[in-house]
Formats: C-alpha cells, sequence, structure tokens
C-alpha cells in the first residue's frame, strides 16, 4: 500500500531514520522538508497511528500535474477504475474533497469538482457532506512533485487538548523517540511546562518519568491527565540548574525545551543559563550512557552548543525546525567518554566565543528495534 504523510517541518531526517520502526517494508519514494510518499505492508490502523505523523493518507490514485481544474475532471476519470480501500474506524455516512495544492488549500472551477465529488459518492456510497462531518479524501500536490495525487485521509487516534502555547503532539513524540528511549529509562524534563515531553514519553515503556518545573503549582491543571495518574510519574517543582533532589549520575535521559531568552525573563544572563543548565544536566545525568535531546532558539544554538562542550558532553546532530514558524535548533548527544569536560573544552569555555553550529548530521535514532513491539502498542 502507498501512503502519504505530513510532519512538522524540518524533521525530515528524524522521521527517515524512525519510520522502520513503526511500518513493515518500509520503502520511501519522495520526501520532502515536512512530507513524505513510502510504500508499506502494514495495515492503515498502524500508519495512522504514526506518533509524529501530523496527518496520513492512503493514495489512491495519480495523475501527472498540470492544470488543477482539468487535473481534478481527469481523477475524477481515474478514480472510476481505482479501488478504493476499506477505511479504519466506523464507517462514515458521508464525505467531502479537499484539494490541498502546494502547501496550501486551493480552489477549483465548479463543473470539475462536482464532477468528482459525484464519482466519489458513486464509488463508495457515501453522500456529500461539505460541512466536514464524515471521511475526507484530499487531492494533494507538492511543489516538486510531478504528480497530482488522490488520498483518503485516515483517521488519527484522539489526543487530550493541548495547553496554549504547548508542543505539538507529533513533534514532542519525535523529539522523544530522537533520545533512543529504553524501557529501564528514567527521564527527566527539567523544564516540563505544560508536560508535552512527559506525556509522549508516557506512551513508551519506561522505568520513571520526572517532570520538574519551578512552576509546577501554576500548571498542574493544565498537566494532561495521564501525567497526574500514572504511577511513573514524579512530579518535582525545581529550579533545573540545581535539581537538589535527584542525585549524581539517577538520570538515564533528558529531552527539553529550555526558556528561549526572547519573552520570558531569565534570572542570568543567557550565556550563563546555559552554562548552569549543561552543568546541571552533567550531574544528573548517568556517567556512562546518559544522553539528551534539547531544543532551543536558533539564535540561541551556538550558546548551547559551546555550554555542551564544556560541561563534557557529545553533541551527534544537530537539526534545524521550525517550531510554529520560529527557527529553532535540535541538539541530540551524550555524555563523553568518562563525563568530565575536556581541558580543551574547558580552556574554550574560558577563553572562546560560543562556536557556529556545524551542518545537521545525520541523527541517532539507533538501538530502536528491539522494542518495536512494545513501541507499537504503547504508540496505540
Amino acid at each position: 500500500m502507498r501512503y502519504f504523510i505530513q510532519y512538522p517541518a524540518g524533521t525530515s531526517e528524524l522521521v527517515a531514520d524512525a519510520m522502520s520502526h513503526f511500518v513493515d517494508d518500509f520503502r520511501a519514494e519522495y520526501q520532502d522538508d515536512s512530507a513524505m510518499i513510502f510504500t508499506s505492508s502494514s495495515p492503515m490502523e498502524r500508519v495512522a497511528d504514526i506518533p509524529f505523523a501530523k496527518n496520513a493518507f492512503a493514495v489512491i490514485t495519480e495523475i501527472r500535474r498540470g492544470d488543477i481544474n482539468a487535473n481534478v475532471a481527469r481523477l475524477a476519470g481515474s478514480l472510476k477504475k481505482s479501488q478504493f480501500p476499506a477505511l479504519p474506524g466506523p464507517r462514515a455516512r458521508g464525505f467531502r474533497v479537499m484539494v490541498h495544492i502546494d502547501g496550501e488549500l486551493a480552489s477549483v472551477a465548479g463543473a470539475p469538482k462536482r464532477e468528482i465529488e459525484r464519482t466519489v459518492s458513486a464509488c463508495t456510497g457515501l453522500r456529500l457532506e461539505p460541512s466536514g462531518r464524515g471521511q475526507e479524501f484530499w487531492v494533494i500536490g507538492r511543489l516538486d512533485m510531478r504528480d497530482l495525487m488522490f488520498c483518503a485521509r485516515l483517521p488519527k487516534p484522539a489526543r487530550p487538548k493541548k495547553a496554549r502555547g504547548a508542543l505539538s503532539h507529533e513533534l514532542s513524540s519525535m523529539l522523544v523517540l530522537a533520545s533512543e528511549p529504553r524501557p529501564d529509562d528514567t527521564f527527566l524534563d527539567p523544564f516540563a511546562g505544560s508536560g508535552s515531553f512527559v506525556a509522549a514519553r508516557l506512551a513508551l515503556p519506561a522505568e520513571e518519568v520526572i517532570y520538574s518545573d519551578p512552576d509546577l503549582a501554576e500548571h498542574r491543571d493544565q498537566l494532561p491527565g495521564e501525567a497526574l495518574r500514572d504511577h511513573r510519574v514524579r512530579l518535582l517543582a525545581e529550579d533545573a540548574m540545581s535539581l537538589p533532589s535527584l542525585p549524581d549520575g539517577s538520570v538515564d535521559v533528558i529531552v527539553t525545551d529550555p526558556p528561549w531568552g526572547e519573552h520570558e525573563e531569565l534570572p542570568v544572563p543567557y550565556e550563563e543559563f546555559a552554562a548552569s543548565t549543561c552543568d546541571s544536566f552533567a550531574r544528573v545525568l548517568h556517567p556512562d550512557h546518559g544522553r539528551f535531546v534539547l531544543l532551543c532558539n536558533r539564535r540561541g544554538a551556538p550558546v548551547f552548543d559551546h555550554a555542551f562542550g564544556a560541561a563534557g558532553f557529545q553533541v551527534h546532530a544537530t537539526h534545524e525546525i521550525l517550531v510554529n514558524g520560529h527557527p529553532a535548533t535540535v541538539f541530540v548527544g551524550a555524555r563523553r567518554d568518562g563525563g568530565e569536560p575536556s581541558q580543551t573544552a574547558e580552556r574554550s569555555r574560558a577563553t572562546e566565543p560560543p562556536r557556529e553550529t556545524g551542518q545537521p548530521a545525520k541523527p541517532l535514532l539507533i538501538g530502536m528495534g528491539t522494542y518495536r513491539r512494545s513501541l507499537n502498542r504503547f504508540s496505540r
């Protein structure tokens, strides 16, 4: 079966590396910054459950791209010869057709749109419901794709409503997966806020999941229900730059999104904030296998890059992404052997300005195949 998915902009390398852990016989046919076409033998239910997919579609037919009105008319003719798949979930009574071209909804002339709607109704037995209820069928074109696709949108699993300003479920899940999750992990988000990373980590096996934020009392009413009910969760109201309740080396993995220093007031200058945060990470992370994923604003990335090296960390990969339209950088890394800052790093911390981050490297999502069944089970 051929599928099309959309995901957070800029995470294409992470997505490509993670896909084979979620679907069988994965083979990519097309990929750009925020979308992918692939084939897989997995059922549609599993594709719909991919946690980092914003939208997932089953591809029904496609034609060579040209004038949009002529294309829609030709798609209608092609659909009469196509097999509509049995879609997962309760059978819908109605449908609507959306046209999404080059990242935007597009208008189509009345005659070709009515023709494709009549064809879909004849092929499926569904009635047209333009108000949006029922099954959605999408005509999709991408800037550098030569073909135009007709797809059935797959139903996404219901997810709790996010607090305003919280990271999306898709991006939170993607960054948690980048941390190489293991069933025996002690996981920490020291800037947990509304709990997006904690909720994403609870979808996977873990020994303990620690939420820490000095404003816990303010955020408690907005926390996901699972963060309050799950026995694996420990709630702390502590400063990330000290974390007094956590013993040295007691945490396996940190995934976090510190304040960006743009709209919130920091207690110290940004360089000092980054250095103290990384020193705190170095203390609590396990000396042998401690690892981290950190999201920061693009302008602050050189500062954190410098602070990681000075604190004894090695950055394995960086990814330039967009978060609600704002440029951001993702760092993926781990403790250096021995966990101590190198002499070079100590000297650079005292004498050198923060260095620019390098080109994004191939991400590390290794070691997840062992937990594939658990991942599928818990993501559902």
